[in-house]
């Protein structure tokens, strides 16, 4: 079998919700849900946190998580792409535990509405695609070209195309990215130092499983969409 390992990376000082990786959602902190889900997945993956707070590293470890090390703080400011702290993550099991993995997964834990079944159906993608990596996307409300901005008070098109008149039935699906799942190869992660590859698969959620929380009305979305589909 595979040796996979998902990675969480969750940081102290969050401006827009104050303690948000501790904070309860729920019936759990904010950082379980993403703990859980990797615990449930039919794959079994070694589940790891990587954070530079102690407090942040109790909770993780309460919910069964590793927390081998904290991070250096040099790697857990809000300018830092979450990737570097996932790189010094393998780093450190590499030279620590001898530990290489074949599967890397990131999950951030502003995205807690995420399913053990969709951490299994992105493995699924990337077990069929191995040479591919696998990003979650959802569904963008308002297309392109109906998006707008404002230029010296003139309309301008995110998106030009021939003709504006066109039903919105009839536009060309767009995806954002989520925030809520990442795969990549270990070997290919290391060498790219990204999962932004052109060989990316997407791997696509609803809106409901999509909440990505950085401010108190995300936090309130979320709580609202707990209590509708699993009253917690």
């Amino acid at each position: 079998m595979k040796k996979i390992l998902v990675i969480i990376p969750a940081r102290s000082g969050s401006k827009g919700v104050k303690n948000k990786n501790i904070k309860l959602l729920g019936d759990k902190p904010l950082i379980g849900w993403s703990i859980l889900a990797a615990q449930k997945s039919k794959y079994m993956p070694r589940v790891l946190v990587t954070t530079d707070a102690e407090e942040i590293k109790k909770v993780s470890l309460d919910m069964g998580a590793e927390v081998p090390f904290l991070r250096p703080k040099e790697l857990a400011s809000d300018e830092v792409h979450s990737v570097y702290p996932i790189l010094h993550a393998l780093n450190w099991l590499s030279e620590n535990d001898n530990y290489h993995p074949d599967i890397v997964i990131m999950l951030l834990p502003t995205s807690p509405l995420r399913t053990a079944k969709d951490i299994d159906n992105a493995i699924d993608l990337y077990l069929k695609n191995p040479d591919h990596n696998v990003i979650s996307v959802t569904e963008l409300d308002k297309q392109l070209p109906h998006l707008r901005y404002v230029e010296n008070g003139l309309l301008v098109p995110v998106q030009k195309q021939g003709n504006y008149n066109v039903q919105r039935q009839d536009l060309q699906k767009l995806y954002y990215l989520n925030g809520s799942i990442y795969v990549s190869d270990f070997s290919r992660l290391l060498e790219d130092k990204t999962f932004h590859i052109e060989k990316t698969i997407a791997y696509i959620m609803d809106k409901d499983r999509s909440v990505d929380i950085n401010t108190e009305e995300d936090f309130k979305q979320a709580e609202y969409l707990l209590k509708l589909k699993y009253g917690k």
